[in-house]
């Protein structure tokens, strides 16, 4: 699969500066919007794309060293991430507590420590919300089919009434150690038990469920709270909410990415809101008011007389939240609308207009 080259999506040279990137995006954004006559969807979420990784400093550093195919991956997941090892079948339940602690990448992943047994495989899930959603924040319904622990055995895998025996394969140790003489020397290699999984022993008869193993797939359904704010390709990290390991081994994590769909007036730059505004000539012209729609409700803007075609207005604190009481900035694009008829009237005053400029 061939690289994109991301420069040559935004018409920007590899040195470029940060301000060139972000002039570049806008003006092809504005240009392949696809609300727009002649624009184009996939174009559009191409720049945007670009955009996502050019116009970050850490991603961009990295793009520039691996590539487009590096491990942050086109929808700008933090880098060391890699969705193609996880289950993608469904989503998963989780701990309030750990969300806000480890969100947008914050704090490791747990260790690889075991409590016995196998341990459960990790859960990556990929969610899709509004900016609207994004902007309030809100706690999404949604269902998993996973592993869960066996009810019946209580995830031990033996039937109940029943015990365990010490594994003969490894005589209770869970691993076995196998040495290889060679030219170099005698080597040796230890690896966990494939009769017991490394508990050192097993059910004396296995649960009727689950067949010993003391999980079972189950549907789950859950609510996903998801905070106000998040940005396209935000992660949450859940620790031990992935699926149950075999006879009590540690769970796996869970692993959520949260995509913003792209909104047909709003562009978004981090915590900042961009929007476009049509005006009268005449409104330009003497000066007046006009109604801006913002992503929490309708505002009267104030147009200066004179104002002209791509003057740039700033709605401060009308952006994304980015914090419990603060928000970015709302900035609104004025173009002045042409009327495509005129009257008798109107063209004379135009012409009279004209005679005076």
């Amino acid at each position: 699969m061939m690289k994109k080259d991301y420069y040559n999506i935004l018409g920007v040279s590899k040195t470029a500066s940060h301000d060139e990137i972000k002039k570049a995006y806008r003006e092809k954004a504005h240009k392949f919007h696809p609300d727009k006559t002649g624009g184009d969807e996939a174009k559009f979420k191409e720049i945007n794309e670009a955009y996502q990784v050019l116009g970050n400093s850490e991603k961009r550093a990295q793009y520039d060293r691996f590539g487009a195919d590096s491990s942050f991956g086109p929808q700008g997941g933090p880098a060391g991430f890699d969705f193609s090892n996880f289950d993608f079948g469904g989503n998963a339940d989780f701990d309030l507590g750990d969300i806000f602690s480890d969100f947008f990448g914050g704090g490791g992943r747990r260790g690889s420590s075991r409590r016995g047994g196998q341990p459960g495989r990790d859960i990556g899930l990929n969610i899709e919300i509004t900016l609207e959603e994004a902007f309030r924040g809100l706690v999404k319904e949604v269902e998993l089919k996973k592993l869960a622990r066996c009810m019946r055995c209580k995830g031990d895998g033996a039937e109940p009434g029943t015990g365990k025996i010490s594994c003969k394969s490894c005589g209770g140790l869970g691993e076995l150690k196998k040495t290889q003489r060679t030219f170099f020397g005698v080597f040796s290699q230890t690896a966990v038990c494939p009769v017991c999984h490394g508990e050192g022993q097993y059910p004396e008869q296995s649960c009727k469920d689950c067949a010993g193993e003391g999980r079972m797939r189950k549907m789950e359904k859950i609510s996903l709270p998801i905070p106000a704010g998040i940005e396209s390709g935000g992660i949450l990290r859940i620790s031990g909410k992935g699926e149950e390991g075999m006879r009590g081994g540690e769970p796996g994590d869970l692993e959520i990415r949260v995509n913003v769909k792209q909104h047909p007036v709003f562009e978004r730059d981090g915590a900042d809101l961009y929007s476009e505004l049509g005006v009268s000539f005449v409104t330009a012209s003497l000066g007046g008011n006009a109604e801006v729609k913002t992503i929490d409700g309708r505002v009267d803007l104030k147009i200066p007389a004179g104002t002209e075609s791509g003057a740039l207005f700033k709605l401060g604190a009308k952006g994304m939240p980015y914090s419990a009481s603060r928000r970015g900035d709302h900035y609104v694009e004025v173009y002045i609308r042409t009327p495509k008829k005129l009257s008798s009237k109107a063209k004379k005053a135009l012409e009279d207009i004209a005679e005076e400029l």
